[in-house]
């Protein structure tokens, strides 16, 4: 034996490992019905066991696509439990269940005393952990709504914004974050924001995180949820007795603004129905395809330019007029499936091209 191998096998114990033998992070991903959300947010979906916050105004989805990814963990793990933090005291069963959700292995926990939740997690959930409980998903919703100690010291109802939350939610964190790393929990985390009030900022960033940077620092992903308020972003259907449409649905757009396992600062749309989920898959994954260059315009072989009537998509004979190649596109699943792969593989592709540039000019530099 080697004196390296010699010491680094003294030097191991319970709280130290060989940087081989620590485990890498998981390869499973949680696929949502969107294919611009699972491209947007890198690997194909997001990494499992990793901490998510979805942030953004009020009504925009937050709550609903955290639901939506609970849902697909009890999918893929029918032998799982979920846990959700109620802070908000608004969970509805009976729309958890229209989302395909199965109320018996999902335990919900209504409070914002952060005694019960917090200190819960690390010394009840944590035994239960121990014993074998199969928890794989956390959720709270939302922080924000969370009564820190600080707001109890009040003797009226007129609580200050930010401090109290600031100080107390690091070290909740911290005591949150060796637990769902050990055991691989995937834990959403809702966020309400307020609005940046200077216009110059706002250009930047719309919107200001409550309590602090704890959030920023503890999650692997900040995922920027927004409603489009626009008519085309509404998803519509009946007639009211005024005579207008009922809205049953809205346009999100989720921008990633951090990301540690995949490309930050990727955005993506789609369509949110409130009672089924993720709807009209199959524009979006046209629209996703066009914006990445997976259909596009060929090159005329009489010409040798650009032809701007043609589309073309992998091995297919090419397509003259937009409409037809949508159709052609959306029509057929086992031809949107192709399209949403290449997709994926077009991204990694781009990926490769970015490293091997990057070493030849570190191989340039080290030449100089």
């Amino acid at each position: 034996m080697s004196s390296v191998k010699k010491w680094m096998s003294k030097l191991e114990g319970d709280f130290a490992k060989v940087a081989s033998k620590v485990e890498r992070p998981s390869e499973n991903v949680i696929q949502l019905k969107s294919p611009s959300f699972n491209w947007a947010v890198g690997n194909g979906g997001l990494t499992e066991g990793k901490a998510i916050c979805f942030y953004g105004p009020e009504s925009s989805g937050k709550s609903l696509l955290s639901q939506l990814c609970l849902i697909e963990l009890q999918k893929k793990y029918p032998e799982s439990i979920q846990i959700l933090i109620d802070a908000e005291f608004s969970f509805n069963g009976d729309w958890f269940q229209k989302l395909g959700g199965d109320l018996d292995r999902l335990l919900v926990k209504q409070t914002n005393d952060p005694l019960e939740i917090f200190d819960w997690i690390e010394k009840d959930v944590l035994e239960m952990l121990q014993d074998g409980a199969p928890i794989n998903g956390l959720m709270i919703d939302s922080v924000k709504s969370i009564r820190y100690p600080g707001d109890h010291k009040n003797k009226t109802t007129d609580i200050t914004m930010g401090g109290s939350g600031a100080k107390y939610l690091g070290p909740a964190l911290k005591g949150l974050l060796p637990i769902i790393r050990r055991y691989n929990i995937t834990t959403f985390l809702i966020q309400q924001v307020y609005d940046e009030m200077d216009q110059y900022k706002k250009m930047n960033n719309p919107y200001i995180i409550p309590d602090g940077r704890a959030l920023k620092h503890f999650c692997d992903y900040m995922l920027q949820v927004e409603k489009l308020e626009t008519k085309v972003g509404r998803l519509e259907e009946g007639k009211t007795i005024a005579g207008g449409a009922f809205q049953v649905g809205h346009k999100v757009r989720v921008k990633g603004k951090k990301n540690r396992v995949g490309a930050p600062y990727r955005v993506a749309e789609f369509m949110l129905r409130y009672d089924t989920g993720i709807v009209n898959t199959e524009n979006e994954t046209y629209e996703l395809a066009k914006s990445l260059g997976v259909i596009y315009h060929p090159i005329s072989e009489t010409t040798g330019k650009v032809s701007n009537m043609m589309w073309a998509f992998g091995k297919y004979p090419a397509v003259k007029g937009e409409t037809n190649m949508k159709f052609f596109i959306t029509s057929s699943k086992q031809i949107l499936d192709e399209v949403y792969d290449a997709c994926l593989a077009a991204d990694d592709a781009a990926l490769k091209a970015r490293n091997e540039e990057l070493e030849i000019t570190n191989i340039n530099i080290e030449e100089i």
